[in-house]
């Protein structure tokens, strides 16, 4: 039988080499298919070798059982009462293949070691959820010598660190989404802003982009490509006029995008903003151009970011704590 301390060093190695670590859809995708092992260990109908194939749906395309409930299930065995991930690993496109690669590993092993301890195998999961959970927030630095982009810089800048080592999470997406909307609730007062889910598409909804006010229609992307064009062409058809928030090198792209249009029919069209400095102008322009004004306003757009990651993302990894409190 495999030794536990031998166990955990090998599946260490595979949550490092595979992407795992810090990334919530895979994580919760293991957390499934190791209880479906073990649910199958205990009701004495799992057998060795492992057939991926009982891991697969009918049509092949996902991970059979995967999903937010599923999750949540395994770990409210640990008292654990917090969301990893609305959809659980279920709408990632790698959860075949990681599917793929852990029954593969759990094979090696038995064929290695003999019997596997499933359980120690679903509290090594559970442990890397609640290292997802105990993550430490952004900081934003309000240094004195900093102009306001700067500082906002600063956090993206950690985002942008951070999606680079969780593979397939969009955490710069994720924070530029909602700090424009509690940008927006700020000027508009609380209630006049319906906000989403990062994950939610707004395509079959009578939403026309990430945030509506009156005619006019915000889509907030990090990197923006045709599909988001065409909703702007979209809105721009119902009468309404589209806003396009996005980073310095987004707005190049969709400006590209714009200019290669048939006799230019959409130049000037479609208004885009880049994140840092719409987030920066409305923190000088609400806050009066004052010192404490700067700061507050500042204060108020991330205590309602933070309100939203906590209530509408379910993520408090994405949380911003200002260092100058």
């Amino acid at each position: 039988m495999n030794s536990e301390e031998y166990l955990k060093t090998q599946l260490e190695e595979f949550s490092t080499n595979k992407g795992v670590n810090g990334n919530k859809g895979p994580i919760a995708a293991l957390l499934v298919i190791n209880r479906q092992a073990l649910d199958r260990q205990t009701s004495m109908t799992l057998t060795w070798p492992l057939d991926a194939e009982n891991w697969k749906t009918g049509k092949q395309g996902q991970v059979k059982g995967l999903g937010g409930p599923a999750t949540q299930r395994v770990l409210a065995r640990y008292g654990i009462t917090r969301e990893l991930a609305s959809e659980g690993g279920r709408t990632s496109r790698g959860s075949i293949q990681l599917m793929l690669d852990y029954i593969c590993l759990l094979n090696e092993l038995y064929a290695n070691g003999g019997e596997i301890d499933l359980e120690v195998c679903e509290r090594f999961w559970v442990s890397k959820a609640q290292d997802f959970f105990d993550r430490k927030p952004f900081i934003l630095s309000v240094d004195s010598r900093w102009g306001t982009r700067r500082a906002i810089r600063h956090i993206v800048h950690q985002a942008q660190i951070r999606q680079k080592e969780s593979t397939g999470s969009q955490f710069v997406g994720t924070l530029m989404q909602h700090m424009v909307g509690a940008k927006l609730e700020v000027l508009q007062g609380e209630g006049k802003i319906v906000h989403h889910h990062s994950n939610q598409n707004d395509s079959g909804s009578s939403r026309k982009g990430d945030f509506d006010c009156e005619d006019m229609v915000f889509h907030v992307t990090n990197m923006p490509g045709e599909p988001l064009f065409n909703k702007c062409i979209d809105n721009l058809t119902a009468g309404l006029k589209p806003v396009v928030i996005t980073s310095s090198k987004g707005a190049l792209v969709l400006e590209a995008l714009i200019e290669n249009t048939k006799d230019g029919a959409y130049d000037g069209r479609i208004d885009i903003l880049e994140f840092e400095q719409f987030i920066a102008c409305n923190v000088m322009e609400l806050g009066k151009f004052t010192a404490a004004g700067r700061k507050d306003t500042l204060h108020k757009i991330i205590d309602i970011y933070n309100h939203l990651i906590d209530t509408v993302e379910k993520d408090r990894s994405l949380m911003i704590e200002i260092g100058d409190r």
